[in-house]
């Protein structure tokens, strides 16, 4: 399956849709597992820990991620989300969101001091970081999705625990 998009609609990942992907398996050795979408999509291979903390460095190593400028907001082109039983008061399925645009930008945003097509680096959480229910909690799951920049194509998902 090939996919193409339009110039227009890549420029600083614009608000385009993200399109869904092929999904498979694997193992990446840091307490969680790894879903790669297919067709050249990005690959997450692992991610540092994740401590319970506004401000902190989150590592993502991969292949397929594509180029960014620095940032700090929301993009097309990741999203960490976050199990917080303490959600389901707020009425938002005891999940929270971080960092994507979609038709509904996140609250909740990140600082990207680092996108190549290899190494994504996070500095910490911001925008409405710590607000109802959006916290990071030790033991809690959480899930990180990445597009890759140019295409869109993807997601590639790894999901952990955090520390």
């Amino acid at each position: 399956m090939a996919l193409v998009f339009a110039a227009a609609a890549l420029v600083g990942c614009g608000t385009s849709t993200v399109p869904a992907g092929n999904v498979a398996s694997g193992s990446n050795g840091v307490s969680g597992a790894v879903i790669l979408a297919g067709g050249g999509a990005p690959k997450i291979k692992k991610v540092s820990p994740i401590q319970a903390e506004q401000t902190q460095k989150i590592t993502i190593k991969g292949k397929g991620f594509g180029k960014m400028e620095p940032y700090d907001g929301d993009s097309c082109c990741i999203e960490i989300t976050v199990t917080n039983p303490a959600c389901s008061y707020y009425g938002s399925y005891d999940q929270w969101n971080a960092g994507y645009e979609g038709t509904n930008p996140n609250e909740v945003t990140l600082n990207i001091t680092k996108w190549t097509n290899k190494e994504i680096v996070i500095a910490g959480f911001t925008g409405a970081y710590g607000q109802r229910c959006w916290t990071l909690n030790s033991g809690q799951p959480i899930e990180v999705k990445v597009w890759n920049a140019q295409s869109q194509v993807g997601p590639a998902t790894w999901m952990g625990t955090i520390k």
